[in-house]
């Protein structure tokens, strides 16, 4: 089976949320950049569009709404945090950075979607290649695959 790890372009990067009880609603200004990006992996946020393709993969995953809210406009724009499992059964290989360059799995059985962390603490969102195809083919903004060799 082959896999890759789900990464986020960085070229839109939403505000971020602030820290502590992990808030439902954000006041934000200036909405009309949030249509740019479906995937932010430093805040672990995706949008409608790439959570409605995930849900097909995942379909009791619990998301947790995050609303971007402009009182001024009356605009607002939904996100969901996305922290999939985390996954141990597997053998890997890491770049200098911490992402997940490489992967085995003895038992032959992962998750279609899972978390592997590096020893650095560096969290990787692994996704099957079917999991992959069905983002790219939709055109979701802000996220890119690269493929895991097999160790």
């Amino acid at each position: 089976m082959r896999y890759f790890v789900m990464e986020g372009l960085g070229t839109v990067l939403l505000p971020p949320a602030p820290k502590g009880e992990n808030p439902e609603v954000v006041l934000a200004s200036d909405l009309g950049r949030f249509g740019e990006v479906d995937y932010d992996l430093r805040h672990e946020l995706i949008s409608n569009r790439l959570k409605m393709v995930i849900e097909h993969y995942l379909p009791r995953f619990d998301f947790q709404p995050l609303v971007y809210l402009d009182i001024e406009k009356q605009e607002q724009a939904v996100f969901w945090r996305f922290r999939p499992i985390q996954y141990t059964d597997y053998q890997a290989t890491f770049r200098n950075d911490g992402i997940i360059s490489g992967i085995s799995f003895p038992n032959n059985y992962a998750p279609v979607i899972f978390t592997a962390r590096s020893p650095r603490g560096v969290r990787s969102i692994v996704v099957r290649i079917a999991v992959a195809e069905s983002v790219l083919r939709r055109c979701i903004l802000g996220v890119k695959f690269t493929k895991l060799n097999d160790n």
